[in-house]
């Protein structure tokens, strides 16, 4: 019986090898009374060895079994025995033949005889290092990421936070059963959660969002992190979730906050006047050459000031460095008080110093600025005891009708300077003396032309309009001079841009139009005239509070009929301004008053605003008059502005006729209302008169 038994086992455990062939699981079987141990060649294949190599013993197992495992083992089988229990699992390593350990769970089932010892186990081992591997790694990140000083954090699709870890606890200060659940923004201070949907936006885009933050702790206090977002994927690259990981940084950039103040001090240091604060010589010149570029891009013209204090040696020798020093800190202040915002005031050296002008526009421009820095620096100085005068001269180079480069344009300056020391101290010089005159003559013309209108000194002469037709006038055209003093009769191309500095330009408008109005009110009564009057307005007229007011108070202080009035506006001044314009000039067409495009065919105007715009009238430009009939391009443009208005219903006017051939073309193409010296100058008022009697 117990011979046939054995022989039984056996051709089961031929039968379980022939199964479990080239998978990881082989045979054990512990005859525990008998001290005998069968080992498959597949247990020992799984440690490398070939069959014949290992015996069938229990030293085989417990040679190979690690140390520590062999107690933990036995141990435990010893526990199941005692218990009585019939199955036993458990985990251990043994060692491979090259040396290194495989993990193998052990499956066996504990035999008892009658009286209830254990005789006989028969199991399995399984080779399970990769699972155990993979198991002990997940426990070490978890342990690590459980451990480790930063936070990670994970959250739903919707920010809701679903683990935290210890390093959340220790930055943020909340308990993970405080937190979790919550929404991450919570981690935000209230005026910046703004901040985290736009990084969840960017992370479902790009699947990463990573960014230097400020975070808020659960007291309120604040914290710079590192923080990264990414997107949590099973292993169908499904999206589940979102992983945070933030690193504290706020001590870093504490660090990096005073480096930064240290390094600003050091370049103010390094760039500035220890004296005065103002720009030293080092950034004044990377000031220049930045003015340099800057002008060379926008085209607008600068101007560099070389200012000197006058005898300033007198008081540092006479009353010491202390109030010299003092000197300077309050000349600099007042200089800086004069110039504007985006001008640059610098100490060169000593007593001298330096002004960039930037937009200059004209060069008496820089002529007013120096005149306001000598008046400033003559005013009294109370410093201790003392009541100082001081005085500078000043000199003024111009890019780039002067110079190129910053140097030359600083030792340009400096001569103009010493050319006004030499001329009496008190005083500026341009580097060009031909500028010096130019702004002198501009700004006595500035001064005169503030009196010109309270002294009577403008005037208005008329150009007439006719029908070639027919030979009539159909209007007059006013047009304003000023009757100087000293240099006769200017026209308005001497003036009229000084007018539009100042400001004065609308004075001058609202002078041109009452005196015009009322002239040809009175021609108008006394039946010379039946047609209309031309006035040019500039578009700061016309965008003054009170225009409209002023149209009706002459309308009604000269019995003045709207029908008689047409308002010529520059194109390129309609082009610029027309969403403003549109309204107002849509009020002055209602009420009667005829609207002309002054200028047509130089301001780019647009055929779709040409339609929207209430006008009655075109008016060639004579630029587009002159070389005709012998010119193709300008016959061209000409013909073009005629067909426009005729497609447009507009009236059509030419200006600058003056031969016979220039008229005849325009008549030819129908053009036949002219204005130009063809039929007559512009004339005064007394020879309008004589002019109206004869063409009667």
């Amino acid at each position: 019986m117990t011979s046939g038994k054995i022989e039984m086992d056996e051709r089961l455990k031929e039968r379980f090898e022939l199964a479990l062939c080239g998978s990881k699981t082989s045979i054990l079987d512990w005859d525990m009374v008998n001290h005998t141990l069968y080992i498959s060649p597949s247990w020992k294949e799984m440690l490398g060895y070939r069959d014949k190599e290992l015996p069938n013993t229990e030293g085989t197992w417990k040679k190979l079994a690690y140390p520590g495992d062999i107690v933990t083992v036995m141990k435990s089988l010893k526990e199941h025995i005692r218990e009585h229990r019939k199955v036993f699992e458990n985990n251990h390593r043994l060692q491979h033949k090259d040396g290194h350990w495989i993990w193998v769970l052990g499956r066996a089932r504990i035999i008892y005889d009658k009286e209830g010892d254990a005789i006989r186990m028969v199991g399995t081992h399984t080779d399970i290092t990769e699972e155990k591997e993979l198991q002990l790694k997940y426990f070490q990140q978890a342990q690590i990421l459980e451990q480790i000083h930063d936070a990670v954090i994970s959250l739903d699709m919707n920010g809701f936070i679903r683990s935290w870890n210890k390093g959340s606890e220790i930055l943020f200060e909340y308990r993970a059963d405080e937190i979790i659940g919550k929404n991450f923004s919570v981690l935000f201070p209230d005026n910046t959660t703004d901040t985290y949907e736009k990084g969840i936006s960017e992370l479902k885009e790009n699947g990463e969002y990573k960014a230097e933050m400020l975070l808020q702790k659960k007291s309120g206090e604040p914290l710079y992190a590192v923080l990264s977002f990414s997107l949590l994927k099973d292993e169908n690259e499904e999206t589940t979730g979102i992983v945070s990981y933030a690193h504290d940084i706020t001590e870093q950039k504490k660090a990096e906050a005073v480096l930064l103040e240290q390094k600003n001090i050091l370049r103010y240091q390094a760039h500035h006047d220890a004296l005065t604060r103002l720009p030293n010589r080092v950034l004044f010149f990377d000031r220049l050459e930045q003015s340099i570029r800057k002008t060379e891009r926008s085209k607008k013209d600068f101007a560099l000031f070389f200012i000197d204090l006058d005898k300033f040696k007198h008081i540092n020798d006479s009353l010491g460095h202390s109030i010299g020093d003092r000197v300077l800190r309050a000349t600099a202040k007042r200089i800086e008080e004069t110039i504007r915002q985006e001008d640059t005031l610098a100490r060169l050296s000593g007593d001298e110093f330096t002004v960039i002008m930037e937009d200059l526009g004209y060069p008496e421009n820089a002529s007013v600025l120096a005149e306001k820095i000598l008046l400033v620096l003559q005013k009294p100085m109370y410093i201790d005891e003392y009541t100082l005068y001081i005085s500078g001269s000043i000199g003024i180079s111009l890019y780039p009708q002067d110079a190129m480069d910053a140097e030359s344009l600083l030792k340009y300056a400096d001569t103009a300077m010493y050319k006004a020391k030499e001329n009496g101290r008190n005083t500026f010089e341009f580097y060009a003396s031909e500028m010096t005159e130019y702004a002198l003559e501009r700004m006595a013309m500035k001064t005169s032309l503030k009196e010109a209108i309270g002294k009577e000194e403008l005037c208005i002469h008329y150009q007439p309009q006719i029908d070639a037709r027919t030979e009539k006038i159909i209007g007059l055209e006013a047009l304003v001079r000023w009757q100087h003093p000293t240099r006769g009769l200017l026209y308005p191309e001497v003036f009229i841009g000084l007018a539009e500095e100042t400001g004065l330009i609308v004075d001058i408008d609202r002078w041109v139009m009452r005196t015009a109005m009322k002239q040809v009110s009175a021609w108008h009564g006394e039946a010379l005239l039946s047609d209309i009057l031309a006035l040019n307005i500039s578009i700061k007229q016309l965008e003054g509070h009170h225009f409209m007011e002023e149209i009706e108070r002459a309308l009604n202080d000269f019995a003045f009929k709207p029908a008689w009035l047409e308002l010529e506006i520059a194109e390129g001044q309609v082009m610029k301004n027309h969403t403003e314009m549109i309204t107002r000039l849509e009020k002055l067409s209602a009420m009667g008053i005829g609207i002309s495009i002054d200028d047509f065919g130089t301001g780019y105007s647009s055929l779709s605003l040409l339609k929207r715009l209430p006008i009655n009238r075109l008016k060639i430009d004579k630029s587009f008059i002159m070389d005709i009939p012998g010119d193709e391009e300008d016959m061209a443009i000409v013909k073009a502005i005629i067909a426009l208005a005729d497609s447009l219903k507009l009236d059509i006017i030419a200006e600058g006729v003056e031969t016979d051939a220039q008229k005849d073309f325009l008549v030819k193409n129908g053009c036949t209302k002219i204005q130009g010296f063809y039929y007559s100058r512009p004339i005064t008022s007394e020879q309008v008169r004589y002019f109206l009697q004869k063409h009667q």
